[in-house]
């Protein structure tokens, strides 16, 4: 009797570890306190973890900026810049008072390099104020099926009341990878503005992995480090997006590989090399001697310097794999202005700091 009641208990037991907890232990190496792996076709949640917990974004708010901004203006619309704007902490471009850009420029300063100051010109272009956008913004959001978001900015540095989650955020740039000028802006390494300067993508997947296809960062102390991004393996598409994370980049890894699981297509444990990256004046290069390759460098045209560094070929575009056309007649590079005299600022000029 005493040993079919210590069976019973010892099946409960089991049952209760299958759960919940030993999901838990299955995800323990990620640090995040949230995130969301979803089909990227079918919008399916295949794994979560404090998924509605509503947390800062930091700047993958920028994301929801740039699909509210493309559906209210034309990209060759111009873009004034305020002293409000122009005052922006950092990450910024170092637009000044006065000057104007065209909304694609913007956006692609907003993306890239995570632009702060290029968010709020953009902001005020579209309802005059950044808190009238963010207003507009949030409500749209909501319409679109973002009902745990709730934005005070158009940059995503730190406001009392701006939260979103992991799931609203794998929803909004789900909806945003459907525009062709947001696909195309995000899939990119760098691109180069009408005035030189030089903006360059944050997402480390791009120049390390051949499965990322388009992502973006954030980080503030209140944050910590953010994310939202997809990534192709064959034709299945996942999205990813991660809040209050320690270490972004460790922690991406591992949901990679879950997320390919979770759709039934594998893939080998990712290497870490988004730690080994340096910035070049292009991108960033892969170090070290014991690299037998860089993924998503040019197979072709790659060189090694005397360092033993990988060199990405110097192009401001890469194939789209989002299932996502361009908009026919525009290309990832504006046609080439005069150079002036007066020598223009160049990628220095390009600020990385809190909120990108």
């Amino acid at each position: 009797m005493g040993s079919r009641i210590l069976i019973g208990w010892l099946l409960c037991l089991a049952l209760l570890t299958s759960g919940p907890a030993a999901a838990q232990l299955a995800d323990e190496g990620v640090k995040a306190k949230a995130y969301c792996i979803m089909d990227a076709d079918t919008g399916k949640i295949l794994s979560a973890y404090n998924h509605q917990m509503m947390l800062p974004p930091a700047s993958t708010l920028k994301v929801a900026t740039a699909l509210i901004a493309v559906n209210s203006l034309r990209l060759t619309d111009r873009v004034p810049v305020s002293a409000y704007a122009a005052a922006a902490p950092p990450s910024k471009l170092g637009i000044r008072p006065g000057e104007t850009y065209s909304v694609q420029d913007i956006l692609y300063a907003v993306l890239l390099a995570s632009a702060n100051d290029a968010a709020r010109a953009l902001a005020e272009r579209v309802s005059g104020s950044e808190e009238q956008f963010a207003q507009y913004m949030t409500a749209r959001l909501r319409s679109m099926g973002a009902y745990r978001t709730n934005f005070m900015t158009a940059s995503g540095l730190p406001a009392p009341g701006q939260f979103s989650t992991a799931q609203d955020l794998a929803h909004i740039f789900r909806l945003a990878m459907q525009n062709p000028t947001i696909a195309r802006i995000l899939s990119v390494k760098m691109h180069i503005l009408e005035d030189g300067k030089i903006v360059r993508s944050h997402n480390r997947f791009l120049f390390s992995s051949d499965y990322a296809v388009a992502g973006k960062t954030g980080f503030t102390r209140a944050s910590m480090h953010t994310y939202v991004g997809m990534f192709q393996n064959g034709d299945k598409r996942i999205i990813i997006s991660l809040l209050g994370s320690p270490n972004k980049w460790p922690d991406l890894r591992l949901l990679i590989a879950k997320g390919f699981a979770d759709m039934g297509t594998p893939v080998a444990a990712l290497p870490p090399l988004e730690e080994r990256l340096r910035k070049t004046s292009t991108g960033y290069s892969l170090m070290g001697d014991d690299i037998e390759r860089s993924a998503g460098y040019t197979r072709a045209n790659r060189q090694r310097t005397s360092k033993h560094a990988y060199q990405r070929e110097p192009s401001s575009s890469r194939v789209i794999r989002a299932g996502v056309v361009p908009t026919a007649g525009k290309t990832s590079r504006p046609p080439k202005k005069k150079v002036s005299k007066t020598k223009p600022r160049t990628q220095s000029s390009v600020r990385v700091g809190g909120g990108g």
